[in-house]
């Protein structure tokens, strides 16, 4: 800053001469629409008594968006004794042209010692974003381009903004062969899609334009944020074309200051709610409890940080199950997020299980909201006591139960056995006895006699393989393999387990690895150029160049998974040719 204020220093050194205030302008000549340029107001002071009565007031920019703004200030002094004392001000803005055409930039006025001080008007000459489009064809009616228009281009840090994708073309035929939309990845922004839905075909001077989808942003860090562009394929007879959105900047501004102690990084409208999820139940002393903590309301749920249980004496706490249920409503995040806790109270009576205290920052009101600290009370008592305080009907279920529960009692079922005595004896049933025991004394014989004969022993005739049938046995085993992996596959992206699928992915290349005698993947890709050609080899190695950029990213699309899903089907499709 301080190099930028010597060279405008010197720029307008000639200025300098004609008196002891001078307020000067770097004017630009040309700029692009939705573009960022920087404009730098110098303003010197020369003189121990000259005093600067009012602020830098800017000429009107609403043709104009303010990015962001710095400013510096450096004192001069060239004689003390004299009182020689020059004060240096340094004014910088970003802007970014709203228009195409020639935009006035008036002037910037001051007021030092009475007397009013401004800078020459100029004229700024806004172009066409020539980087915004991408060409799909050679014509100039085949052109076709994305824009990212962002709804508040001014927010802090944490909050919400909802970003627009449109498609803009002079041909209708080419809104239906743009596909496959990739939502930028940063580190200093969140993005979470809330639709994807195509809207209907608008058109305005001959240009016609298409909402492809919306998103929402969360800055995470504050400064100007430049938002990457977003990328589709355009499909075209000879080859499919990428083509990119503009790069869109947001001023992120610093949270106020006033900043309490409990903020959790939690920038919305949201509520806390503390409950024992057992409530019917009576809290027995070193017996887990189930405590429940619900945040809800609209904000940066992905962000923010939950309260969590302060420790103490009374209690052991153990790490929380968390849960989130959130959906875009309004062109807000909207829902709650559920921490499901264990605590085993320590002692008898009375327990209060505290959290800690929470608070955020409501943007719509500017200003920091406190919450407070919650608690959930519980009346703890023994067993001793749980027992005596039970009726005697209670008690005796209890032992049932518990008897049923714990004790193995098969069921069995009575019949009563009656005997008759008998004196005489049933000729007929000792002649039945008789003669199945002489069937089966024959049987017997019958069997043995035969086990005695020796049969020639049959040789087994093996059949010959030949390597072409080998390989067209070992190639249907892979095909029923890679089948089952891919249908799997298919069923973890509509369940949207994308770690599932990752994992599997690399059960799926193990195995292809393993059929084709490989261990190493430069063995593999090895193989694959010698037998399958390098254009395949290529394929495979971009393949898995993206599978491990989206394995270890942030944020899994559901349909960049789906893209993902496509290619790999289609080249281990070829792979097993």
């Amino acid at each position: 800053m301080k190099r930028k204020a010597l060279h405008i220093f010197l720029l307008f050194c000639t200025v300098f001469a004609y008196g002891q205030v001078t307020l000067a302008i770097s004017e630009v000549k040309d700029a692009k629409v939705n573009q960022r340029f920087n404009l730098t107001v110098l303003l010197e002071i020369a003189g121990e008594n000259m005093q600067q009565e009012t602020p830098l007031r800017m000429p009107d920019l609403s043709k104009f968006e303010i990015l962001g703004s710095a400013s510096e200030q450096n004192t001069v002094v060239l004689d003390a004794k004299k009182g020689d004392i020059i004060n240096q001000m340094v004014y910088q803005l970003s802007l970014s042209p709203k228009q195409i055409g020639k935009l006035k930039f008036g002037s910037v006025l001051v007021t030092v010692n009475g007397k009013i001080y401004k800078t020459e008007p100029f004229e700024i000459n806004v172009r066409d974003n020539e980087k915004k489009s991408s060409v799909a064809g050679n014509s100039a009616t085949n052109d076709v381009y994305l824009t990212i228009d962002i709804q508040d281009k001014e927010v802090y840090k944490n909050e919400p903004t909802v970003a627009v994708v449109r498609a803009h073309s002079r041909n209708y035929d080419n809104f239906r062969k743009i596909g496959k939309l990739r939502l930028p990845h940063q580190y200093n922004a969140r993005i979470k899609p809330i639709h994807f839905a195509k809207s209907e075909i608008e058109s305005s001077e001959g240009m016609a334009s298409q909402v492809l989808c919306a998103f929402m942003i969360f800055p995470t860090e504050s400064g100007i944020v430049e938002l990457k562009p977003v990328s589709a394929n355009f499909a075209s007879p000879k080859r499919d074309h990428q083509i990119s959105s503009n790069r869109v900047a947001l001023n992120v501004k610093k949270l106020p200051s006033g900043m309490p102690e409990d903020f959790k990084n939690a920038v919305g409208n949201f509520d806390i709610n503390v409950a024992n999820k057992n409530a019917a139940e009576t809290p027995e002393l070193e017996k887990p409890v189930n405590i429940s903590l619900k945040l809800s309301g609209t904000g940066n749920f992905g962000t923010l940080h939950l309260p969590k249980i302060v420790s103490s004496e009374n209690y052991i706490s153990f790490p929380p199950k968390i849960t989130s249920k959130t959906s875009t409503q309004n062109d807000q995040l909207s829902g709650d997020i559920i921490a499901d806790y264990v605590v085993i109270p320590k002692k008898p009576g009375s327990v209060s299980v505290n959290f800690e205290s929470f608070s955020f920052f409501d943007p719509s009101a500017k200003k920091y909201v406190g919450l407070g600290s919650k608690s959930v009370l519980l009346n703890v008592k023994t067993h001793e006591q749980i027992v005596d305080s039970k009726t005697t009907l209670e008690k005796v279920n209890d032992y049932t139960n518990s008897v049923l529960e714990t004790v193995n009692t098969p069921v069995l079922q009575t019949h009563n056995l009656k005997i008759k005595d008998k004196n005489k004896i049933n000729w007929k049933i000792v002649a039945g006895n008789l003669a199945l025991m002489a069937a089966l004394f024959s049987m017997f014989l019958l069997v043995k006699k035969k086990t005695k004969r020796k049969e020639k022993p049959v040789t087994e005739k093996k059949s010959i393989v030949t390597i072409a049938e080998l390989e067209a046995q070992l190639r249907a085993k892979m095909d029923d393999q890679f089948e089952d992996h891919a249908e799997y596959l298919k069923k973890v992206v509509q369940e949207k387990d994308f770690e599932k699928f990752f994992s599997t992915y690399d059960e799926l290349k193990d195995d292809v690895k393993k059929s084709f005698q490989t261990s190493t993947e430069s063995e593999f890709r090895k193989y694959l150029e010698d037998h399958k050609g390098r254009i395949l080899a290529d394929q495979y190695r971009a393949l898995s160049e993206q599978i491990q950029i989206e394995k270890y990213a942030p944020y899994h699309s559901e349909d960049q998974i789906e893209e993902l899903l496509k290619r790999i089907i289609s080249i281990y499709t070829e792979i097993r040719k």
